[in-house]
């Protein structure tokens, strides 16, 4: 029997390391990868500072080993940045390693590149916020407001809206961290609601498949023509977005998804 009660104690110590989350073990540990050593960090930590590389930590997807490398060409020194995400200045190929997903990032005025300004500090504010709830009406440019914030702004000026959606039912609200990230980034106030955001002239529309980090996705009925517009997120990456989604979830990083609730993605990305 003390041998038993040994083993039990043991088992439980086991299960108590086990039960460490992964992810925080692996965030800031040392990753080496063929094209550079670097560090485990969360992709949306790495957007302006280096390039991330999957498959070289532990965790979740979203924990990659980011590498930072200056890189120099004839337009000028740079760093190397993945493509999809955001360049204050333009991308250069061939003077950064891996393919041709990474490419040196050189700035307008040859420096180096800038958070803020651009689509980059568009995800950094987002991401800064995560954590907080989803609230109905919730926030716009001054921050968060009733304790966190919804998809896009403050709440339609017009009716009939829906009222506060479910659990799992993707949000038709106005978009507060969206209004909140693109008034912090780029000092612009843009409409409230994801239908004015969607069809406002303010924005440029591009394929989807263009996105890059700060752009906006939208989702909505039919072909997204005016008034059908209900939802919208901001694009971080290939597969991935930063969202205020719906009732019983906090501002989060998570996979884009293409239809849910009886709403579709909108056919454009919009910048």
């Amino acid at each position: 029997m003390h041998f038993s009660f040994i083993t039990l104690s043991l088992a439980s110590t086991s299960l108590a390391l086990v039960s460490v989350p992964l992810d925080r073990r692996a965030i800031g540990g040392s990753c080496t990868t063929p094209d550079g050593a670097g560090t485990c960090q969360q992709t949306s930590d790495c957007t302006t500072q280096g390039f991330n590389l999957a498959g070289y930590c532990p965790g979740a997807s979203n924990i990659q080993c980011c590498v930072k490398k200056s890189c120099s060409t004839s337009s000028g020194s740079g760093i190397c940045l993945n493509t999809a995400d955001s360049c204050s200045g333009s991308f250069v190929g061939g003077a950064c390693p891996g393919d041709s997903s990474i490419k040196c990032c050189v700035s307008g005025g040859g420096g180096s590149t800038s958070t803020g300004g651009s689509g980059a500090g568009i995800v950094k504010a987002a991401v800064k916020e995560e954590g907080l709830p989803y609230v109905w009406g919730g926030g716009g440019c001054k921050g968060p407001s009733k304790g966190g914030f919804d998809c896009s702004g403050n709440p339609p000026a017009f009716p009939p809206y829906p009222p506060i959606p479910p659990t799992n039912t993707p949000a038709p609200t106005p978009p507060g961290l969206t209004q909140y990230s693109v008034c912090t980034a780029l000092g612009k106030t843009i409409p409230r609601t994801a239908d004015t955001q969607y069809h406002s002239s303010m924005g440029t529309h591009l394929p989807r498949s263009k996105a890059k980090a700060g752009d906006m996705l939208f989702w909505g009925k039919g072909n997204c023509n005016k008034g059908n517009v209900a939802h919208v997120g901001i694009f971080m990456r290939a597969g991935w977005m930063v969202n205020a989604a719906h009732t019983g979830t906090p501002v989060r990083e998570q996979a884009i998804w293409t239809s849910s609730g009886g709403e579709t993605i909108c056919p454009d990305a919009v910048r």
